[in-house]
């Protein structure tokens, strides 16, 4: 990676950044399964910023359980231009938690834009689009434990 090790260790917080494919798939890794409020989910035009703030489960510390952990992170995706959501209302249901499987880039192809897609579970999507891509991630505060590894059905 450009600004950061591409193999986390899993002590100290995170910070990476990625400005290819390869980068972007090592953020998604460690990004799975991330709990994310829509409320805090922001664009900010001015900016050409979309923040995303999470509670991410520390997949580089994994091998180290039983006990897990988790820690706040935020997510922010450079060069924006415009926000598409699939079933995600910043506005809507307070209490509902959405969980991210994975941040995946597409590149614009016949005059359609680039975008930063992220997938969350039950078919809800942010389709960011932007002019070139730069994504960073940064873990904020200390994380916590927990006993509760994310796990996953085959065919899921």
């Amino acid at each position: 990676m450009n600004d950061a090790p591409s193999r986390p260790t899993g002590k100290g917080p995170l910070k990476l950044v990625a400005r290819d494919l390869e980068d972007l798939s090592v953020i998604s890794s460690m990004l799975q399964d991330a709990i994310v409020p829509p409320a805090d989910m922001a664009y900010w035009p001015d900016d050409k910023a979309f923040v995303v703030a999470l509670n991410r489960f520390k997949w580089e510390s994994a091998l180290e359980g039983p006990t897990y952990a988790r820690t706040h992170a935020a997510l922010r995706i450079e060069n924006v231009s415009a926000v598409r959501r699939k079933g995600v209302s910043p506005s809507g249901d307070r209490d509902r938690l959405l969980d991210l499987l994975a941040v995946a880039y597409a590149e614009g192809v016949d005059g359609a834009p680039n975008a930063v897609h992220l997938q969350f579970a039950d078919n809800r999507a942010v389709r960011v689009e932007v002019e070139e891509l730069s994504v960073s991630l940064t873990d904020l505060g200390e994380p916590w434990p927990t006993q509760w590894k994310p796990g996953h059905e085959m065919g899921e």
